[in-house]
């Protein structure tokens, strides 16, 4: 998710775009790829003063806190609320080290609630700004910049970032105060997940009943009528039993991530979520299969015999 947003920020947005990632081969090949796109787009080489890159072009850096240091403004896409700790709060090289006054950070991760206030907290504590700004898309809408943004936090941020929001995505919310749009990220990718896993027990069922062939038809007819959407028109030929099409864009383990953390919430707010534990339940059993890496429309493999 982080590298094609990454390059577009660099190649539409013409922002100047320092980037750090845990495993070096994937920040090299995204600056390699920006680089010749720049240059088939005849904009490579130019711009940018001394050292500084060009607009189109990406430098690596060798730490979080290094990125910090080089840019006004950072975002940040992170897996999981471990991988935050160690990006932000590293001994040596950690991103909140250096994070002085007037610098903002943009994070783009979907964390838990608690983890995204503390992130904020820490960055306001240093005399910095911090917008949360979670999305809904995944690899292919974050490819085509049509990511939609669900932000909230520093008002100001959020108006002055709207052009490299454009960029990356169709769409961006202002939502309020930072949890919320944590909270509405965790809503909707409830809602995604469940509605993907009715799909997968309807697959599973009509297999057993019918055969695999009638899956075909079964996709016809929901297309038909009032559950026609693009999801199922793109994920329901990958799950058919001779596909099997799991290439990851959502990973399941992340689904099932989002789903933890939405019943965590659910029972702290004291709202019943029966359909969403039911979901999750499924989910767990997916990643004890061996699934947790896979597309999370890999999940009708354990309703599968």
């Amino acid at each position: 998710m982080g590298g094609p947003m990454a390059s577009n920020l660099a190649l539409t947005a013409g922002r100047r775009v320092v980037v750090w990632n845990r495993s070096p081969d994937k920040a090299e090949a995204l600056a390699a790829a920006v680089a010749a796109a720049a240059k088939a787009a005849g904009s490579g080489g130019g711009g940018g003063g001394g050292d500084a890159p060009a607009a189109g072009e990406i430098v690596i850096a060798g730490s979080p806190a290094e990125v910090v240091a080089a840019c006004d403004i950072t975002y940040a896409m992170l897996s999981t609320p471990a991988a935050a700790d160690a990006v932000y709060h590293a001994a040596a090289g950690g991103a909140l080290a250096a994070v002085t006054p007037g610098k903002a950070l943009v994070d783009c991760s979907t964390f838990d609630v608690a983890t995204s206030t503390a992130t904020a907290a820490a960055v306001t504590a240093r005399g910095g700004r911090f917008l949360e700004a979670p999305v809904s898309g995944s690899k292919v809408p974050a490819e085509t910049g049509t990511l939609v943004f669900l932000a909230a936090g520093d008002r100001s941020l959020y108006e002055e970032v709207g052009g490299d929001l454009d960029a990356m995505g169709k769409r961006a919310f202002y939502l309020g105060a930072v949890g919320a749009g944590t909270r509405m990220k965790l809503v909707v990718n409830t809602t995604m997940i469940t509605v993907l896993s009715a799909l997968a027990e309807a697959i599973a069922l009509t297999e057993a009943t019918d055969g695999a062939d009638a899956v075909a038809a079964l996709h016809e007819v929901l297309a038909q009528g009032a559950m026609a959407n693009p999801m199922y028109a793109l994920k329901g030929p990958k799950m058919a039993a001779g596909a099997k099409a799991y290439a990851p864009n959502f990973p399941l383990e992340h689904a099932q991530k989002d789903l933890r953390f939405t019943l965590a919430l659910a029972e702290e707010a004291t709202v019943p979520m029966p359909v969403a534990a039911a979901t999750n339940a499924l989910f767990v059993a997916a990643k004890a299969r061996g699934l947790g890496r896979d597309d999370f429309c890999a999940v009708v493999e354990a309703l599968r015999p």
